[in-house]
């Protein structure tokens, strides 16, 4: 087993119980007795973002929040636990084994692996809302559910003054974690960091700073810059070019960054990374200052529910699972059939997904596999972009009593936000619209360019182009990214350009490259 000092050190996060704000999770929060039974009842009874790991008795217990946000590796080898934070330093510990070609492949078009895998053979991760159990005497390992993001089938009060009252608790237990320092707000023209920061200035919070950086949506920055004026906080624009985003993510500080954030089971979620960096380097950032994104609330509230939810009232499992592969397995263009034969006896096994079902159902199963998988091994993965410039960071959409409310809001209500939109027409009337989008002229003319030449518009695509070079940065080909000695799967198309391939396509496959690539084994050797 792992020394109890190191046990100790993947403590980390903040932790409520019984709605008071613990902070770090204390030495003592598990019960010296604690067994089994008594650490899956404890944790069903806290809120917050943590990582826990404790030796009691022949036991070794662990857990991770209910988003991953602080997330635990581990491996058995010889018959002992390996448990840790890094995995890169897990993987040293195994002896640096190389890919696993179903990980690698699930990877490469979603950007993430899911169902506890990692992209290294027999290293794996702990998933949101589960808790690992070692038995030492017997060798046994054990991995128990304590939360599970599905639909709750009961009656509740889901009026809009009982959304807001629980905002108001919410915002006021995050208040209460803050201890007056200063906030920074990454806001954007939507309506999840807006909610934020209106909760905030409501309750009376003035310590408070927004930024927006402006690369690709200008007509969002313009809103966000509406609703900061609005509330009265000190707003910071960031531009950004395509030779800063060049530069920028080819930098020894980006190669630092990678090891830092993916885990060897996430593609890094860098947008916010440039911005931070350059808002430090100006010195308008406090070194005590706590970041509020405003993840998630728009999965909560069915922002992520596709289209074809409210089209058919009833689902086979294969209509849900096209679904869920439109919307995630989408980095690549893979046949229908492939995808089910690839994917879908995995992810139906495991969600234990019926034969037939109702539209509410297979929404509930749409949702239970995001939460797990998406959200917390990709979007709530960017929270480590502060972490990395060294700033403590807060999720309080994320907030226990919040996550119950929607869980029970049945699916008409959820489309399209229909709830969440009825709330902010009658708490939230800041006379600022939300951020459409480009005008229908611009879309058009946009798809047209996209049609022939790839991603003009785009300035991110300067992250792995020279915009310098016209020519190459028009015609520079998916194989310029490929290793030789990986066995990339068939989806993968090297001779497609740059430019008509999805961002996050292009940024896994450099990954692949930075943790497998002959440059990456000469780092390890």
């Amino acid at each position: 087993m792992e020394p109890q000092d190191q046990l100790t050190s993947l403590n980390r996060g903040y932790i409520f119980k019984d709605a008071t704000y613990i902070g770090l999770p204390p030495a003592g929060l598990i019960p010296p007795d604690c067994g089994p039974d008594g650490f899956v009842s404890l944790l069903k009874g806290i809120d917050g973002m943590f990582s826990l790991a404790a030796r009691r008795g022949d036991y070794t217990l662990a857990a991770v929040d209910r988003v991953r946000s602080h997330p635990l590796f581990y491996a058995v080898r010889d018959g002992q636990l390996l448990l840790d934070s890094d995995a890169f330093a897990l993987r040293t510990r195994l002896g640096n084994p190389g890919p696993d070609d179903k990980a690698l492949r699930e990877f490469l078009i979603t950007g993430f692996c899911t169902f506890g895998d990692t992209l290294v053979e027999g290293l794996r991760q702990l998933e949101a809302g589960k808790c690992l159990i070692w038995h030492q005497p017997t060798q046994r390992l054990e991995i128990r559910e304590y939360f599970r993001y599905t639909r709750v089938y009961e009656e509740a009060d889901l009026s809009l003054r009982a959304l807001d009252r629980i905002h108001e608790r919410v915002f006021g237990r995050l208040i209460d974690s803050l201890g007056g320092r200063p906030v920074l707000i990454p806001l954007s023209g939507g309506h999840d960091s807006r909610l934020v920061a209106v909760m905030l200035k409501r309750l009376g919070y003035s310590n408070v700073s927004c930024f927006t950086y402006r690369g690709l949506h200008h007509g969002e920055c313009e809103v966000a810059r509406k609703v900061a004026r609005f509330l009265n906080y000190p707003w910071h624009l960031v531009e950004l070019t395509r030779g800063m985003l060049h530069q920028s993510f080819n930098s020894r500080q980006m190669r630092d960054f990678f090891r830092f954030s993916t885990h060897l089971s996430s593609s890094p979620f860098i947008h916010d990374w440039l911005p931070v960096r350059i808002l430090k380097e100006r010195g308008v950032v406090p070194e005590d200052a706590v970041v509020i994104p405003g993840h998630s609330g728009d999965f909560l509230e069915g922002n992520y529910l596709p289209q074809v939810f409210e089209d058919k009232v009833e689902f086979s499992r294969d209509n849900l699972l096209r679904a869920l592969f439109d919307a995630r397995f989408n980095f690549w263009k893979c046949p229908d059939e492939l995808r089910l034969r690839f994917f879908g006896p995995r992810i139906a096994g495991n969600l234990r997904i019926p034969e037939q079902m109702s539209a509410e159902t297979a929404a509930s199963f749409f949702d239970e596999w995001s939460w797990a998988h998406h959200q917390a091994n990709f979007i709530i993965n960017s929270l480590r972009v502060y972490e990395f410039f060294g700033h403590t960071w807060r999720l309080p959409l994320w907030d226990l009593e919040l996550v119950e409310f929607w869980r029970r809001v049945p699916l008409p209500l959820r489309l399209h936000r229909h709830l969440y939109k009825k709330y902010v027409q009658a708490f939230q009337p800041l006379g600022v619209g939300v951020y459409k989008g480009f005008s229908l002229e611009r879309r058009i003319r946009n798809a047209w360019l996209r049609k022939q030449y790839g991603d003009v518009t785009d300035p991110r695509y300067g992250r792995f182009l020279d915009y310098r070079d016209r020519n190459a940065y028009l015609n520079t080909r998916v194989e310029s990214l490929l290793e030789p000695n990986i066995c990339y799967p068939d989806f993968v198309n090297g001779q497609l350009p740059l430019l008509q391939v999805s961002i996050n396509a292009l940024q896994a496959l450099v990954m692949i490259r930075e943790f497998f690539g002959r440059t990456a084994s000469r780092n390890e050797a």
